[in-house]
């Protein structure tokens, strides 16, 4: 995976304090980051699978990201599961930010 460059003061949030960004438009979307699949009633149709772009779940149906720049909040798998099995939600400020600096470890390490 290449690395990806986040500045801390670059992340913004909505009113309850989820992370955010501003579209090119200018507005401020709120993404809602994939959380789980629901197995129990995912009816193994791989929908999401083919309409994921960014690959957050792999082939056995399974939730891969820790760090969002796998899943890019689009929603997409959650609106198309028929079953509604896929959960997904906005990610707080604060946790964004934890990630952020995980992540900035672990590539400082890689080098």
């Amino acid at each position: 995976m290449e690395d990806i460059e986040v500045n801390e003061e670059d992340l913004l949030s909505d009113e309850e304090g989820n992370y955010a960004y501003l579209t090119f438009g200018g507005y401020l979307y709120t993404p809602s980051f994939l959380e789980t699949i629901d197995k129990n009633i995912c009816q193994n149709c791989e929908k999401c699978l083919e309409m994921c772009e960014t690959r957050g779940v792999d082939e056995e149906g399974n939730v891969i990201p820790a760090f969002p720049e796998l899943c890019n909040g689009c929603g997409h798998c959650v609106n198309i599961c028929p079953s509604k099995g896929i959960k997904a939600a906005p990610i707080p400020l604060e946790e964004m930010i934890r990630r952020v600096r995980e992540r900035k470890k672990e590539q400082d390490k890689a080098f």
